[in-house]
């Protein structure tokens, strides 16, 4: 083999390992708590948050190398600069508003190259407590209440997070709005094709906004998180969200160098 195919070849494995989480190369999630979880009251439990009605995804994220740890102290006291991906979620945040301070802690930690999950909800949620987080990329969320409340949808965007995804799950979600940096990336089939997932890059960071916050959990009474492609979506999402952009852009900029090379 020429020396520059094997440097070629090396550094193909090399970026491959990176973009690809192992059980032996771990990302790490930190989902914040700080602001008030929901309980349904028709559930109990320990609501929404990683030990409650989200642990199927938990779960499906340890399973394919990842950790997810909470912080009930919030983003000024646990440094999100120690993980891939953190988590605003409007229900894990039901009950106060993110402030300033911890606003300008997120946008930097995504303009650093961190990932962001941004999870609201329909209209008659308090979706204003995350808002001043996802205004900083664009985002407007709780726009309103999509009806039917079962929204199964394959009008999806070209990208990542819905590599071999076909359908997604959500139920009572709300309607989210998407302007620069961000870009809709999924809609409503039904009539008036409102936008539901919003994608945007900011700095060497990313953001996946969701209009719902129920898709990824499951009770007793309820299993959204084994609806339609929803594990593989939410695996692609968490996945996407770990890896700091320089990294897929010079994937593809070898890999144009390669097709020029052939």
């Amino acid at each position: 083999m020429e020396p520059t195919k094997i440097i070629q070849s090396g550094v193909v494995l090399f970026l491959s390992i990176v973009l690809t989480p192992l059980t032996s190369f771990s990302y790490t999630v930190l989902w914040d708590t700080s602001h008030g979880v929901y309980v349904s009251p028709e559930a109990g439990g320990n609501g929404f948050q990683p030990s409650g009605y989200y642990q199927p995804l938990t779960q499906h994220l340890v399973n394919n190398g990842f950790t997810v740890d909470t912080t009930s102290d919030g983003f000024l006291v646990d440094d999100p600069g120690e993980y891939d991906v953190i988590v605003v979620c409007l229900a894990s945040a039901y009950d106060s508003v993110y402030t300033s301070a911890e606003v300008e802690r997120i946008v930097n930690f995504v303009d650093d190259g961190g990932g962001l999950l941004l999870m609201g909800d329909h209209q008659l949620n308090p979706n204003a407590n995350i808002q001043p987080v996802a205004s900083q990329f664009g985002i407007g969320l709780g726009l309103s209440t999509l009806t039917p409340y079962d929204i199964y949808t394959s009008d999806l965007a070209s990208h990542f997070i819905f590599d071999a995804v076909n359908e997604i799950f959500m139920y009572a979600a709300g309607e989210l709005s998407a302007s620069g940096p961000a870009s809709a990336a999924a809609w409503q089939e039904e009539t008036p094709y409102k936008p539901i997932v919003a994608v945007a890059q900011y700095g060497q960071g990313r953001v996946v906004a969701l209009s719902d916050c129920s898709l990824w959990t499951a009770s007793e009474y309820w299993d959204y998180f084994s609806m339609a492609d929803n594990p593989e979506f939410s695996l692609n999402t968490f996945n996407y969200l770990a890896v700091p952009e320089p990294v897929t852009l010079l994937l593809f900029a070898l890999g144009a160098v390669m097709l020029r090379k052939n």
